[in-house]
């Protein structure tokens, strides 16, 4: 490259000056490194640690911490090192300030940054189907939706998607959207900790937090999937990251997406859910029995996690349209192209061994 080069410049003296401007306007491309153009192929050269942000132990988080104890992330020679940020968009905030290079907050989240300040988040797989198979737990004595009229619900974050859904699963039930208030907390286990102690009056929490919360004696009031969300209308979460990182950095991220790609994978063999409790069981402290349920819900009747991590253009515009309509964006919705890249997960496809 080097010698291309040297004999490139020692030619310019002898030429007109278009033909300078031509030559010196290759030069750039021929020095360059390779970008996300480039198929990455075969494991990193080396081990390489990447920082992942995430909003907190769920069992959305289960097939990160597979990929961890079955030695996945090591054989692609990645070191993934989990930071708990807490609401979704404080982790938004981590990969702005390059705390960390990757994380999983909400799309709806990414969408209103980008939109507010022009950020280059990109989302860049879908982990998750869809929304997370959210239930709404109540104290004992609230038997349905209307008994939460003056009520207060935690969620997530004030412009959480958490609120959406409790929003799209109350009006139709009769509720308003000025009959509760709520309260915010941006794990499901906060959430879970908040009914228990009596502090709210419901939390909108997913698995295993709601499968516990209805042994130990609260209402379910109702579950989100896939009454009211579906993977075909409402993009569920995947890795995001920032363009300029994700350019320069496309063999961490295809290496990244192999191993959450077997680790999916190994949780839906049946002959691992005994393995598989044994590993989430310290992370989470659930017990086998609200395990099971999880279990049954999210891998045998209504598998959570994607296979294939191509982000579905009319999913990410269900979320587009959800802060539409909840008037966290200016209508018209803007295209969902403008907040994914599925580049990344071509390379990871053609790559997969």
């Amino acid at each position: 490259m080097k010698h291309c080069l040297r004999r490139l410049l020692e030619r310019l003296s002898s030429t007109t000056p278009l033909q300078s401007l031509l030559a010196l306007a290759i030069v750039p491309l021929l020095w360059s490194t390779p970008g996300a153009t480039q198929t990455p192929s075969g494991k990193l050269a080396q081990m390489t640690t990447l920082k992942y942000a995430t909003t907190g132990l769920s069992w959305g988080t289960a097939p990160y911490f597979v990929a961890v104890a079955k030695k996945f992330f090591e054989a692609e020679n990645l070191k993934v090192e989990f930071v708990v940020g807490g609401q979704s968009a404080q982790v938004c905030q981590q990969l702005l300030a390059k705390a960390v290079e990757i994380g999983q907050c909400a799309l709806n989240d990414v969408i209103q940054i980008v939109e507010k300040s022009g950020a280059p988040l990109v989302m860049v797989s879908n982990e998750v189907t869809t929304a997370l198979n959210y239930g709404m737990m109540a104290k004992p004595s609230i038997k349905n939706w209307l008994d939460l009229k003056g009520k207060n619900i935690i969620v997530g974050g004030p412009k959480d998607n958490t609120v959406y859904y409790t929003r799209v699963m109350a009006r139709p039930n009769g509720l308003k959207d000025s009959d509760y208030t709520f309260a915010f907390a941006g794990a499901s286990g906060a959430r879970f900790a908040a009914l228990k102690s009596g502090a709210v009056d419901a939390a909108l929490v997913t698995d295993p937090f709601d499968a516990q919360a209805q042994l130990e004696g609260f209402t379910r009031i109702d579950d989100l999937r896939p009454k009211y969300v579906r993977a075909e209308n409402y993009a569920g979460g995947g890795i995001i990251t920032t363009r300029d990182w994700a350019k320069a950095h496309a063999d961490e991220i295809v290496a990244y997406m192999r191993a959450y790609t077997k680790s999916v994978a190994w949780i839906y063999d049946p002959a691992n859910q005994d393995e598989m409790f044994d590993i989430m069981k310290p992370r989470l402290n659930v017990t086998r029995e609200a395990f099971n349920q999880s279990y049954q819900r999210n891998v045998v009747r209504d598998p959570m996690w994607a296979l294939d991590d191509r982000v579905i253009d009319g999913a990410v515009q269900g979320v587009v349209d959800s802060l539409v309509e909840l008037g966290n964006l200016p209508a018209p919705a803007p295209k969902a192209a403008k907040y994914y890249d599925n580049s990344y997960v071509d390379m990871a496809a053609k790559t997969m061994r």
